[in-house]
C-alpha cells in the first residue's frame, strides 16, 4: 500500500481528474470543511476486522473529498468499523483505509459515510 503522502497525492489527482472529466464544480456547503465532488463509481469494501462481517462488499460511491467518501451499501455498517476501500482509477487501483462515521437508512440502500485514515 502507498505511504500516506503518496496516497493523499493520488486522492488529490483523482479529484482533479473527476473535475476535468465531468466539468463539475466542487460542491461547497457551509457545514463542510472541504470541497466535495460527485463520483458515481463501483468500489469494493473490505473489512479490516472481518469477525461477524462479510469479507467483501460491492458498493457504489456517491461523493468524495480529500478526506472522506460516501457510498450506497447493501447493508448498514457500524460506526467505527475499519474498512479498506478499493477504487479503480486511470492510474490503477486506489486502496484507501477508512473508518465508518455514519450509516444511514435510505430509500433503496443505506448511505455510509467514511473518513480516510491518512
Amino acid at each position: 500500500m502507498a505511504t500516506d503522502p503518496e496516497l493523499k497525492e493520488r486522492i488529490n489527482r483523482l479529484l482533479e481528474q473527476t473535475e476535468l472529466a465531468t466539468g463539475q464544480e466542487p460542491l461547497s456547503e457551509a457545514r463542510r470543511a472541504s470541497w466535495r465532488y460527485t463520483l458515481l463509481a463501483p468500489a469494493t469494501v473490505e473489512f479490516v476486522d472481518p469477525v461477524d462481517s462479510p469479507k467483501l462488499l460491492y458498493v457504489t460511491t456517491r461523493t468524495i473529498t480529500a478526506h472522506s467518501l460516501d457510498f450506497r451499501s447493501p447493508s448498514v455498517l457500524e460506526r467505527g468499523q475499519k474498512l479498506l476501500i478499493t477504487l479503480d482509477t486511470d492510474e490503477g487501483q486506489l486502496r484507501i483505509p477508512a473508518t465508518v462515521v455514519h450509516s444511514t437508512e435510505s430509500v433503496g440502500m443505506p448511505i455510509v459515510g467514511v473518513e480516510f485514515d491518512l
